[in-house]
C-alpha cells in the first residue's frame, strides 16, 4: 500500500516587504486679509491625514495632506495671539520590491519635525519632514502535511507550529460631541485659537463579529477671552466615546491591535442662560482602526521513516511569523523644564504639548528596552505690555522596560507610543514641571523556519539489519535526539525508552549511555 499524505491548508499573511521613506513638504503660509501682520511666530505644528493608499507594482502610492496650525503675535493687532490654518497636499511612493496590485498594504505616517521662518509680515515659510512606513502583505494558503498513513511500521515525527492568523481588520470614523459651560472664574469666549485632542483607550472588548472600543478624548482648547485682564485662557475637558468596529469573524479571547486618532475638531460658541458666551459646543471626528488576530496551533509532519523499508522523503521549507502577543504598559515621565537663557521670564504657562518619539529599542531576554524623547513645547505669557506670548521647545529623554515572556535577541518587534495624559505646573518664572503618562504597546514576534514533509515514496528495497550487532552502546552527544538515534539504528523511540527505562525524552542528556537492541519484528 502506498504512503498517503493527509494534507491541510495553512492561511497566513506574509509580509512581502517593507520600507520607510521621508517626504519633505515645503510651502508658504499666508496671513489672511482678516488678520493683522505677523510680528513673531510663536508655534507651528501639524497633523497628517492620509486620504488614499494604493498598492501598485513594486510600490505603495500614498496621498494625503499636512494640516498646519500657526500661532503668532502681532504688534498691529488688538489681540495677544492670532492663529492661521493651512493645508498642503502630498503624493508619495513607497518602493517595495515584488509588490503586486492585488496585495494588501499598511501605511503609517508621522511628522519628524517642522521648521519655519518669517519671510515677511504676511508670509511664513514652512518645511516639514514626514516619515511614511509601508508594508506589503500577501494573503497566502500554504499546503502542509498533517499526518501519514499506509505503512504499518512507519514512524512519524510531528512538530507543533504556532503562528498568528490575521482574522480581519476594519476602520471607521465616529463623531464625539459634547457641550461645556465654562466655570464662573473664566472669561467669556471671544475666539478659539487652537485645540489639542488625545484619544485614550479605556476598555476594548471583542464579541461575535464586533470590536467594541470605549475611551475618552482628552481635549484642551486655547481661546481668547473677552476680559482684557485675562485675554488668553485654556480649558481641559474629557469626552467619552464608545464605538463598534465590524469584523465578521472576530470573537472573544482573540488578540487585537488598535489605532486611535482625532482627525479634526469643530467648535461653536453659544450663550448660556445669562447671555454670556460661555458654552462651547465641540464635535470631534475620531478615526478608529482595529486589527483582530488569533494564535493558531497546527501539527505538521517534519520527518518519517520505516525500520524495515526505505522511504524517499521530500521536504519543503516553511516560514511563519510566530507572535508572542501584544503587551501594553504605561510609563510615567516627570521632568522640570528650564527656560532658555534668551527667553523672557514666565508669568503664566498658557499651554504645554508633547509628542513621544521612539529613538531606539533593544530586545533582551524576556524584556524589551525602549528609549525615546518627549518633544515638549511650552507656550507661556510674560509681563510685557506688547507681544506677551512666547514659546520654547525641549526634548525630554526617557527609558522604559517591558516584560515579554519568550522574547530573545534577534527577534522582531513593533512598538508604538501615545500620550495618555499630561499635566503641568509653573514652579517659578524660569521652570515648569510636567507630568505625563505614555501608553506603550509592543507586538513581539519571531520568524520560524522549519522543513516539513511534502512527499513520501516507498521504495522496493528492504532494510537489512542482520549484520547489525545484537546490542549497541551509544553515548548521547550534544545535538542528538532519540528520534535521530532510532532512525539511524532502524528501531523506534518507544523501544529505546523501554529498553533503557527512560520515562521522558527530556531526561536524556549529553554523555548518557544508551543501549540499543536489534529487533527483527515490530508490533503495533
Amino acid at each position: 500500500m502506498a504512503v498517503e499524505l493527509m494534507k491541510d491548508l495553512l492561511k497566513v499573511d506574509q509580509v512581502i516587504g517593507e520600507n520607510t521613506v521621508q517626504a519633505i513638504i515645503e510651502g508658504d503660509i499666508l496671513a489672511p486679509d482678516t488678520k493683522p501682520d505677523i510680528t513673531r511666530v510663536v508655534a507651528v505644528d501639524g497633523n497628517i491625514q492620509l486620504a488614499k493608499q494604493e498598492t501598485q507594482d513594486n510600490k505603495i502610492v500614498v496621498e494625503g495632506s499636512l494640516q498646519f496650525k500657526v500661532l503668532y503675535a502681532s504688534e498691529k493687532g488688538e489681540e495677544p495671539l492670532y492663529s492661521i490654518d493651512s493645508s498642503t497636499d502630498f503624493n508619495q511612493a513607497i518602493e517595495i520590491k515584488n509588490l503586486a496590485p492585488h496585495m494588501k498594504n499598511q501605511v503609517t505616517a508621522e511628522i519628524e519635525h517642522i521648521d519655519f521662518s518669517l519671510n515677511n509680515e504676511r508670509k511664513i515659510g514652512v518645511k516639514a519632514v514626514i516619515n511614511l512606513e509601508g508594508k506589503g502583505i500577501q494573503e497566502s494558503q500554504i499546503e502542509i502535511t498533517k499526518d501519514l498513513e499506509g505503512l504499518e511500521d512507519m514512524e512519524v515525527l510531528k512538530e507543533t507550529l504556532q503562528y498568528t492568523d490575521i482574522i480581519g481588520s476594519n476602520a471607521s470614523d465616529t463623531l464625539v460631541k459634547d457641550a461645556f459651560e465654562l466655570e464662573k472664574d473664566l472669561p467669556e469666549i471671544k475666539e478659539v485659537l487652537k485645540w489639542y485632542a488625545i484619544p485614550v483607550e479605556k476598555e476594548t472588548k471583542i464579541t461575535d463579529g464586533k470590536v467594541i472600543v470605549g475611551g475618552n478624548v482628552i481635549l484642551e482648547v486655547l481661546y481668547i477671552g473677552e476680559d482684557l485682564d485675562a485675554p488668553l485662557n485654556a480649558i481641559k475637558k474629557e469626552m467619552a466615546f464608545t464605538h463598534f468596529i465590524e469584523i465578521p469573524e472576530a470573537y472573544s479571547d482573540m488578540e487585537y491591535k488598535l489605532n486611535l486618532k482625532v482627525e479634526d475638531v469643530y467648535t461653536d460658541i453659544k450663550e448660556n442662560a445669562e447671555g454670556e458666551k460661555k458654552i462651547l459646543e465641540v464635535e470631534g471626528i475620531l478615526r478608529v482602526e482595529a486589527v483582530v488576530m488569533e494564535t493558531q496551533k497546527r501539527e505538521v509532519v517534519v520527518d518519517a521513516y520505516s525500520p524495515t523499508k526505505k522511504l524517499e522523503i521530500e521536504k519543503t521549507k516553511l516560514e511563519v511569523k510566530e507572535n508572542l502577543g501584544i503587551h501594553r504598559s504605561q510609563v510615567l515621565v516627570r521632568e522640570t523644564l528650564d527656560l532658555p537663557t534668551n527667553n523672557p521670564p514666565m508669568a503664566e504657562v498658557f499651554s504645554v504639548h508633547a509628542k513621544p518619539i521612539l529613538t531606539d529599542y533593544n530586545l533582551l531576554e524576556d524584556k524589551v528596552m525602549l528609549e525615546g524623547v518627549l518633544e515638549t513645547t511650552v507656550i507661556y505669557t510674560t509681563e510685557e505690555e506688547l507681544q506677551p506670548i512666547y514659546s520654547y521647545m525641549q526634548e525630554v529623554p526617557f527609558r522604559h522596560y517591558m516584560e515579554i515572556e519568550g522574547l530573545k535577541d534577534g527577534m522582531d518587534a513593533e512598538v508604538n507610543l501615545v500620550v495618555q495624559d499630561l499635566d503641568y505646573s509653573r514652579i517659578n518664572e524660569e521652570q515648569v514641571e510636567i507630568r505625563m503618562n505614555i501608553g506603550t504597546g509592543c507586538e513581539a514576534y519571531c520568524t520560524k523556519s522549519i522543513d516539513v514533509v511534502s512527499h513520501v515514496e516507498e521504495l522496493e528495497e528492504v532494510i537489512d539489519i542482520t549484520k547489525q550487532p545484537s546490542l549497541t552502546i551509544y553515548f548521547f552527544q550534544e545535538g542528538d535526539s532519540l528520534w535521530k538515534i532510532a532512525k539511524k539504528y532502524h528501531t523506534t523511540v518507544q523501544h529505546i525508552m523501554e529498553t533503557n527505562e527512560i520515562e521522558s525524552i527530556q531526561d536524556v542528556k549529553s554523555g548518557d549511555q544508551i543501549i540499543i537492541e536489534k529487533v527483527y519484528n515490530f508490533k503495533f
